[in-house]
């Protein structure tokens, strides 16, 4: 699923969850960042109403100490990490999973690659079950992306790396080019938000500049430093993370004098260290992960190899190398000293005058739009908790004093502590606690933040999976290199859901050259900061990956040392830009992977609303009949709480419970809450046999079309439920029926006939109505099997289509690399014609010789490859058969004669 940002990811996920668990398949898995697990959590249980469970070291080892060897092992949705699931491969490979759901999958798209750990370890422990990837980016420049993420879905989809690259290389016009296309048209679905724009309202997004100028101090210290790491030889930084440690010094420097003043003493404390034991220093300061979230992510994907090899970890530093070392030592504790002596910043002196130009111009946006007396809600991110705290106790001084959250990786300060135990204390006995202590302080902070307080000041933590969209005012405090980041940040708040325009405050030092054109770029390169969609993804996917535009903005502020300097680089930068985020790439991009189907969109808007309240209301009715008795009912609120237990063996929560949405302090009551389910079974149970119904059509006060032509009427009807194991398994509930006078019933009358009120009456005699009943079912339980053939054989069509240019990709394969060996054949046999002297023509035809051996085992190699791929064909045609044979299980619910009135 590739739909753009902001288009429903997630819930298109759910609807496939919930269909498996309305089929009682239950062994369901969900991978994802773990910043996003909350968020799934809540997704699922408000809007579909479904169970999970997160599982990480605690939650984990507490479920082996309660008995269950393997966690993943449980009916509830398992929720876990990319990094969790590769420490737990064992375990998963053991599941039968029905299904495996991983969000933000493009962190897979490098798989082919043996470097790839991660990827490689999920594909590993994945190969069989079936999988979901959720990604808004698929397709970045390299078609081998695509290759790696359709491989993790279905190996057979193509042939191997060597031949897809030599096949599809290049995005182009031709016929491979629609080919592809038509091969990962199955597999890839992808709607871009333009195309919704009929059926989905998005606000607009604008942005308003906040200028600052630093003092003469704060000038003094990024010159200084800024010169220091321009230096050819630096001892504080290891030297395999030299370009890594200089791009993170560099984002400290631009957030706070406080984000940078306790690294600078940290790395003055490694050289230090480092010359008591003579040898290079081998790790960057210790506080610089507790400063920086986004460390480790940038580690994952930061490649070195420009850098060079790392130095031998016990290498000695000869004397001279020792007196550089110490005045480098020296020259950091006069940077620390200089940095703790500034006690404020001149960013953070506007801040204040920041927000109240955010809050005013977002005000007059509500008010545009027609609401009243609203209280606008700000954001702020910052890339250091180090400026966290410093914002914070700025702000305290203000007129929001009071009316602050923080938002970090931990949250493990004193006053979200307190936020946590209210919100524990508040949602006791409820649904809303996960469990998860990291998950549950997520969801505390957002709801504090939604009902309490009116400015947020969050760290990278906060960029990805969580929903603010009563928040309409985003401030990049520290604004990152990193287009896709600022596009996630801004859309925490411009999402499906935010109704008012969303303000985007940016902070820009005015005397900075270099900050100035990276401004420029964002802004009217990659669009971050206006209009209704803000950055679109081929944008975004045409730089490659964020983390690669950083480092070539980070070059430039290594080598550029003049403002002529820096307006080249930029200049050059933006010619580069300009070729990739071309029109051509981007049509090539939305041909590909557009599969947008407008008749699904028309249906799903026509029908979704009609059948979720239908499904409500039969639920309420149930619920009404079976706790009769047991509870006080609120008809008006669709609400009811319980005055006795009906189910005496286990605890029950008395309430009160609500259809619909929910209240904060209530159970909100749906299909897959616990005491729904243990309703559902007893009315089940208490089904069965044969009986008498007088319905009343005059009593229900509403048009039923389909049932007017059976008023005054009576008859049969028989509801049998068929298991038809084949390719799937599936359920189908078979309604027949007819009247007294023989007139068979449609299915939508059967069907609607119990939504009519009724009272039960004692049947006397059948009249011999089972053996016509039973002619009508074996009727249509031959149709359904013929509609299934039909369908699992145009499966079994597309399979075979498949497996046959799998098979060919192979051969291509094969065939390419005999003919790479008949070219450099042919290149030697040249090449000794050519030879000058005797000696030479013999040496080079003994390297003939020997390459036409290797062709020949070549050759033989190729005929075993062929027929080892018409072998594995065959094993696949052997198992596909076996699925498609089918079994069929009947049982009979019910027999009723009915009569209307």
């Amino acid at each position: 699923m590739a739909d753009e940002v902001g288009l429903g990811k997630t819930i298109e996920a759910g609807l496939l969850l919930s269909q498996l668990w309305a089929e009682r398949k239950r062994r369901m898995l969900v991978i994802l960042p773990a910043n996003l697990r909350k968020q799934w959590s809540q997704e699922l249980l408000d809007k579909f109403h479904l169970p999970t469970v997160i599982l990480e070291n605690r939650s984990f080892n507490e479920t082996i100490a309660a008995g269950n060897l393997n966690p993943f092992l449980q009916e509830p949705i398992v929720l876990c990490s990319y990094q969790f699931a590769r420490t737990k491969e064992a375990y998963i490979r053991q599941v039968g999973w029905d299904l495996v759901v991983v969000d933000e999958a493009h962190r897979l798209r490098n798989v082919y690659k043996p470097t790839s750990k991660i990827a490689n370890a999920l594909r590993n422990c994945l190969g069989p079950y079936r999988k979901v990837l959720l990604t808004a980016t698929p397709l970045q420049n390299s078609l081998l992306e695509l290759y790696g993420l359709v491989s993790i879905i279905d190996e057979y989809a193509f042939g191997d790396l060597k031949s897809f690259r030599s096949r599809y290389a290049r995005l182009g016009d031709g016929a491979d080019f629609n080919q592809l296309k038509e091969r990962i048209k199955p597999i890839c679905k992808r709607t871009l938000r333009k195309q919704v724009l009929e059926y989905v309202k998005y606000t607009n997004r604008f942005a308003i500049v906040q200028e600052f100028t630093p003092s003469a101090e704060e000038q003094k210290l990024y010159d200084l430093v800024s010169d220091y790491l321009q230096r050819p030889q630096l001892y504080a930084l290891p030297t395999g993370q030299r370009q890594l440690m200089t791009l993170i010094l560099r984002k400290l420097l631009a957030s706070s004098t406080f984000a940078i003043t306790n690294t600078l003493e940290g790395l003055a404390k490694k050289l230090e260290a480092a010359a008591k034991a003579a040898e290079p220093v081998q790790s960057p300061p210790d506080d610089i992960q507790d400063n920086l979230e986004t460390v480790d992510a940038l580690m994952d994907e930061w490649e070195e190899s420009e850098d060079g090899e790392e130095p031998p970890a016990k290498a000695t530093l000869s004397p001279e190398q020792l007196a550089e070392l110490k005045n480098e030592m020296d020259l950091l504790k006069e940077f620390h000293n200089l940095a703790k002596a500034i006690i404020k910043n001149s960013k953070g002196e506007v801040l204040l005058t920041a927000l109240r130009r955010g809050f005013e111009a977002a005000a007059k946006a509500q008010m545009e739009k027609g609401a009243s007396n609203l209280q606008p809600k700000a954001i702020i991110f910052t890339e250091s908790r180090r400026t966290q705290e410093y914002l914070f106790n700025i702000l305290e001084g203000t007129e929001f004093k009071g009316k602050l959250v923080l938002f970090n990786g931990t949250n493990n300060d004193l006053r979200s502590k307190e936020i946590y135990k209210a919100w524990l204390q508040k949602h006791a006995g409820t649904d809303r606690i996960t469990g998860s202590p990291t998950a549950d302080m997520r969801a505390a902070i957002v709801e504090r933040f939604r009902d309490d307080a009116a400015i947020m000041i969050a760290t990278e933590a906060a960029a990805e999976g969580i929903n603010l969209q009563f928040c309409n005012v985003v401030v990049n405090y520290d604004l990152p290199w990193n287009p896709q980041r600022i596009e996630q940040r801004i859309g925490r708040c411009h999402r499906y859901g935010q109704k008012f325009d969303v303000v985007v405050v940016n902070f820009l030092n005015k005397s900075n050259a270099a900050d100035r054109r990276v401004y420029e770029l964002l802004a009217e390169k990659f669009k971050l900061f206006n209009g209704v969609f803000g950055a679109s993804d081929d944008v975004l996917g045409a730089v490659e990956s964020g983390v690669d535009f950083e480092k070539r903005i980070a070059a430039i502020y290594q080598k550029c040392r003049t403002a002529d300097q820096i307006q080249t680089e930029f200049d050059s930068l933006q010619k580069d830009l300009s070729s990739e985020i071309g029109e051509k790439q981007r049509e090539a991009r939305d041909n590909l992977l557009n599969n947008f189907d407008h008749e699904v969109v028309e249906k799903v808007k026509l029908q979704s609303h009609e059948t979720l309240s239908r499904f409500g209301e039969k639920l309420w009715r149930l619920t009404r009949h079976v706790l009769a008795g047991y509870a006080r009912f609120s008809e008006g609120e669709y609400s009811f709480t319980l005055a006795k237990n009906p189910f005496p063996d286990e605890p029950i929560h008395p309430g009160p419970y609500r259809m619909g949405k929910s209240g904060n302090d209530e159970n909100l009551f749906r299909v897959g809450h616990p005491l729904a389910q243990r309703v559902i079974q007893k009315a089940a149970k208490a089904g069965g046999g044969i009986g008498g119904i007088k319905l009343y059509y005059t009593r229900w006060g509403r048009n039923i079309a389909a049932l007017q032509p059976l008023m005054g009427k009576a008859g049969w009807l028989t509801c049998v439920k068929l298991t038809i194991t084949a390719l799937e398994t599936e359920d189908h509930i078979v309604f027949t029926g007819q009247t007294d006078d023989g007139k068979p019933l449609e299915n939508d009358q059967c069907r609607r006939l119990f939504d009519l009120p009724g009272d039960e009456f004692e049947v006397i005699s059948t009249n011999g109505m089972e053996k016509a009943l039973e002619g009508m079912v074996a009727t249509q339980i031959k149709q359904r099997l013929e509609t299934i053939s039909r369908r699992d054989g145009h499966w079994f069509e597309t399979e075979m289509d498949k497996l046959d240019k799998w098979a060919e990709d192979r051969r291509d394969a094969l065939k390419l690399s005999l003919e790479e060996q008949d070219e450099a054949i042919k290149e030697a046999k040249r090449a000794a014609r050519l030879a000058p002297t005797l000696p030479d023509k013999l040496e080079l035809q003994k390297n003939l010789r020997q390459m036409e051996s290797k062709r020949a085992e070549a050759w033989r190699a190729f005929d075993a490859g062929v027929k080892e791929i018409e072998t594995a064909k065959d094993r696949l045609l052997d198992e596909i058969s076996q699925r498609l044979q089918q079994r069929i299980d009947r049982q009979t619910l019910f027999t009723v004669q009915w009569e209307v009135q």
